[in-house]
């Protein structure tokens, strides 16, 4: 027997539009074109802009301290209604003890109970997260290990040492210096650099005559810092920090 097959409808010129006859596909349905790009919905921060983002929120979650060297002896300043805060904080310890753990497994305390300079490792943790390779700037609590892998790095990864006397640093670089008097003396350009005491801050924003940066350990806390530029953009060295180094980023 034929079996027939019927399609309701609900008026005679529907029926000459429909068929009863199923569609085939020989594809998938697709969205969009099979060459087309999809942009992502939102914008994906570069390893630089992680790096200043998490200084910026760490030097928040700090009180927003400002250093001010031309006080003596120096301090920090507050913005109002900010209570003055450092690293003998509990909550803002607990911040410190997480930048030393992510680079050191050594003790983060010395043998009489004082806190460990702590600047290298807020570097440190800076870098890994953000996503920055050990093999770019290896973890360390001495600024000088990692300044000397990149010194010393052939072909040069993403960071790159250059003389503070000769270039321009910018947002995402690091700029350092050395630290002691004597060190500093014996230290006194990019050529005599050696193995000792330095301090490394990032730059975070720059201005016409000034660069902002930001540091771990900076008179006890996670501060910023207004360092002077000359004409050429070029950092102007002081007693308290006599700028030497400028670690470029040379990728975004």
């Amino acid at each position: 027997m034929t079996r027939l097959f019927y399609c309701s409808v609900l008026s005679t010129s529907v029926l000459t539009l429909m068929s009863c006859t199923p569609r085939v596909f020989e594809q998938p349905y697709s969205l969009s074109p099979p060459d087309a790009t999809i942009a992502p919905g939102i914008a994906v921060p570069s390893i630089r802009e992680r790096m200043i983002f998490l200084a910026i929120q760490e030097w928040t979650l700090f009180g927003n301290p400002v250093a001010d060297y031309q006080s003596d002896p120096p301090k920090l300043i507050f913005p109002d209604q900010k209570t003055p805060a450092n690293e003998a904080h509990p909550a803002l310890f607990s911040r410190v003890n997480m930048y030393w753990q992510s680079v050191s497994s050594l003790p983060l305390f010395g043998y009489e109970g004082e806190l460990r300079p702590w600047s290298a490792a807020f570097i440190g943790w800076l870098a890994r997260s953000a996503g920055v390779s050990e093999s770019d700037l290896p973890s360390s609590v001495l600024h000088w290990d990692y300044i000397e892998h990149i010194l010393k790095q052939s072909p040069p990864g993403r960071f790159i040492a250059r003389d503070a006397r000769s270039h321009a640093p910018k947002p995402g670089d690091l700029i350092c210096a050395p630290r002691g008097k004597s060190f500093i003396d014996k230290v006194d350009s990019f050529t005599n650099l050696a193995r000792g005491a330095y301090h490394c801050d990032l730059a975070v924003n720059r201005h016409e005559r000034s660069l902002l940066v930001i540091g771990g350990n900076v008179l006890d806390a996670v501060s910023m810092t207004e360092v002077e530029l000359d004409a050429d953009s070029y950092v102007v060295p002081t007693a308290d920090r006599p700028w030497r180094i400028i670690i470029e980023q040379r990728t975004p």
